[in-house]
């Protein structure tokens, strides 16, 4: 197996893994995390979100885009390249 080949099988849409993500009119699975980053106290202060997907099902990802994952809108606040480039993860606001 090819590493495109291993990276394609990790994004599987039916492992039970990823979810559907569309930014404009393009379609694919992400992985995607929701966690809750808490202060002094455990007071939850803020919930980051954090999508990451292969770098050619989105390759103009960008800032202030806006992405849509299980009805849910989110807008881009950084987008950046894994170490080889094939995968970027990007950090999401919620709308």
């Amino acid at each position: 197996m090819t590493f495109a080949t291993d990276l394609a099988a990790l994004y599987a849409a039916d492992d039970g893994l990823t979810v559907a993500a569309t930014v404009g009119a393009t379609t694919a699975q992400v992985h995607f995390e929701q966690a809750d980053v808490t202060g002094l106290g455990d007071d939850r202060i803020v919930t980051a979100y954090v999508m990451r997907c292969i770098a050619a099902d989105f390759p103009t990802l960008a800032r202030g885009d806006a992405v849509t994952i299980a009805a849910t809108t989110y807008t881009v606040i950084d987008v950046r390249a894994s170490e080889f480039g094939d995968e970027v993860v990007a950090r999401l606001s919620k709308d």
